[in-house]
């Protein structure tokens, strides 16, 4: 992750904030502008829900379509990247609802296919977040990944801050938990490899 330079941030706001005004006063090329700004970061975003790459161009082309249909409700008393964020949770939430038994076994069909070969830290991390339920994925990612305040997630998903951050703290402890059983499987396995036959 680069480091944010001070006040970067606020004028990356500001700028698209200015391109949701010009887009709603009828100029539709300055929507380039605000997707430009966050379509790598939706689709990183996506991807870690749905797990699946074209699902994911689907999902974040629909957000952003979805977005632009209702730009006219959208007003400054939050972010435009939190209620963007807002409308992408949801839509997800509505994905993985409509997901269906079939899909569940190609998805478990595809696990037993050969993997095309991942780093092995973005396997580690891909490992925990299947650990994770969908709704702690969401929140993780939007609180390690994308830096929102409980406040702000708690708009975004539709629950108290207070929850928010006791839902967090579960799913950190969680995780250790996971990364522990895990180390001690791989250090078993090593020791086995390197004992006496």
């Amino acid at each position: 992750m680069q480091p944010t330079i001070p006040g970067d941030k606020e004028a990356k706001r500001n700028a698209v904030e200015a391109a949701v005004e010009r887009v709603k006063a009828g100029d539709k090329q300055a929507y380039g502008a605000v997707i430009s700004q966050f379509e790598r970061q939706m689709y990183t975003y996506c991807y870690y829900i749905l797990k699946n790459h074209a699902e994911t161009e689907d999902a974040v082309q629909e957000i952003f379509v979805r977005a632009y249909e209702n730009l006219q409700h959208y007003n400054r008393q939050v972010s435009f990247s939190a209620w963007l964020y807002k409308m992408a949770y949801h839509h997800l939430i509505n994905l993985k609802k409509k997901q269906s038994r079939w899909l569940k076994l190609v998805e478990k069909y595809k696990e037993q296919q050969p993997v095309m070969q991942i780093f092995e830290h973005e396997s580690t991390v891909y490992e925990l977040l299947v650990y994770l339920t969908t709704e702690e994925r969401h929140i993780l990612l939007l609180k390690a990944v994308e830096q929102y305040t409980f406040e702000e997630i708690g708009d975004i998903i539709g629950l108290k801050p207070a929850t928010i951050r006791k839902k967090y703290e579960r799913l950190r402890h969680k995780l250790v938990e996971r990364m522990n059983q895990k180390g001690e499987r791989t250090h078993g396995t090593i020791a086995e490899t390197h004992g006496v036959r």
